[in-house]
């Protein structure tokens, strides 16, 4: 399965994810805000409104512009994330383990990806 999802931080570190194709995002190095809720990885909102007003865009730059990224996520086969997801999902069926995980399997507003290749940057959104 393939989706859209949205993704804010300094744009310092988005210029970095853009710019560098071979490193990209960084799932095993994600989650410096200290908070996982559902396990490690890294963290993506179906909606642009969540990045934006949950404060993952950082601080406006001194032109009062923020970014964020829109991405298409490769999610394969999801499970519902939980805290203790340190990077290796749990089994799907042996030797068949999940591919990302959600917050939610009914409505997805949260995709946590845990492999590097797992999300392409395809937009860069700089606003007000």
């Amino acid at each position: 399965m393939a989706c859209w999802a949205f993704h804010g931080g300094l744009s310092e570190n988005l210029e970095s994810i853009v710019s560098n194709t071979v490193a990209g995002f960084q799932p095993l190095t994600a989650g410096s805000r200290g908070s996982n809720v559902w396990g490690s990885g890294t963290y993506f909102a179906r909606d642009a409104k969540y990045v934006c007003e949950g404060g993952f865009c950082g601080k406006p730059a001194a032109d009062g512009t923020r970014q964020m990224l829109m991405c298409l996520l490769m999610t394969g086969i999801p499970c519902l994330g939980d805290v203790g997801h340190k990077g290796v999902l749990p089994y799907r069926n042996k030797p068949h383990r999940y591919h990302s995980s959600v917050d939610s399997l009914s409505s997805p507003e949260i995709f946590i990806v845990q492999h590097a290749g797992g999300a392409l940057p395809v937009y860069l959104i700089t606003f007000e």
